[in-house]
């Protein structure tokens, strides 16, 4: 999603050049259906992972477009298998929204149920589900209501930085929702109105990694730069390295 524009090999070569340890996939060029993109299909996905692997990097996290409130196994599925045959620990969904004429408990209830579903699916292949802070389940307190309403052991919480802040909801707040739920983290900084580069916007990200790490979180920081969605950002030839100097400045600033 950073760089539409790249193939794989591209993907690579800068990963490896910018300094960076795994990658997250969420689409391909011009494919957004990752199982369907040419180099991750059936047949290619050995040689795709051997070419990551061969790098230096591993895949960190396989981003579907599942959405918990539509209840799209089959495509959540086909990602499940994507990341079991790519090593990949974990698969992103989305909550979706809550239909406003179905009263909230039984709303919310049917999400638990295909959020299940999705758990069932990752537990089979040894990976996880992570249900990110987006959408009607934007803050961490709504994720967690919707993890604990599912109680399943292979689905866990995705933080986004960003939109939780965007929600008025503090970052002690949403560590204090979410906490060892957390197995992955988008880290984009941003103003009430565009994303910047790190260190540019106005969201906490250092009391947000801070809250992170303090309470043993070893998980990836995974850059989401939303490059496809808005073509007015920095190219990824400028944002890439950015972001990856400044989160290792901050590393490099907290070994002391």
């Amino acid at each position: 999603m950073g760089c539409p524009e790249w193939s794989l090999d591209r993907i690579i070569e800068a990963a490896r050049e910018y300094g960076y340890d795994a990658l997250e996939l969420r689409g391909l060029q011009s494919a957004m259906d990752l199982p369907q993109a040419a180099p991750l299909t059936k047949g290619n996905r050995s040689a795709s992972r051997r070419r990551i692997e061969d790098a230096g990097l591993s895949v960190c996290c396989v981003s579907s477009s599942g959405v918990v409130g539509e209840g799209n196994l089959d495509h959540v599925q086909a990602h499940v298998e994507l990341a079991r045959d790519l090593g990949c620990p974990v698969v992103r969904v989305f909550g979706g929204g809550l239909k406003p004429d179905v009263p909230r408990d039984e709303a919310l209830s049917r999400a638990a149920t295909t959020l299940r579903a999705f758990g069932d699916a990752a537990q089979a292949a040894d990976v996880a589900i992570v249900l990110e802070t987006h959408d009607a389940f934007s803050t961490g307190e709504q994720v967690a209501e919707l993890l604990h309403a599912t109680q399943h052991p292979a689905v866990f919480a995705l933080w986004d930085l960003h939109h939780p802040y965007r929600q008025g909801e503090s970052p002690a707040t949403t560590y204090r929702h979410l906490g060892q739920s957390v197995r992955h983290v988008h880290v984009k900084d941003g103003t009430d109105g565009a994303y910047t580069l790190m260190g540019e916007g106005d969201v906490p990200l250092k009391e947000m990694l801070d809250l992170l790490l303090d309470g043993g979180y070893n998980g990836p920081l995974s850059l989401e730069w939303e490059k496809r969605w808005h073509p007015e950002l920095p190219a990824p030839e400028v944002a890439l390295p950015q972001y990856a100097a400044a989160l290792r400045s901050y590393m490099d600033a907290r070994l002391g």
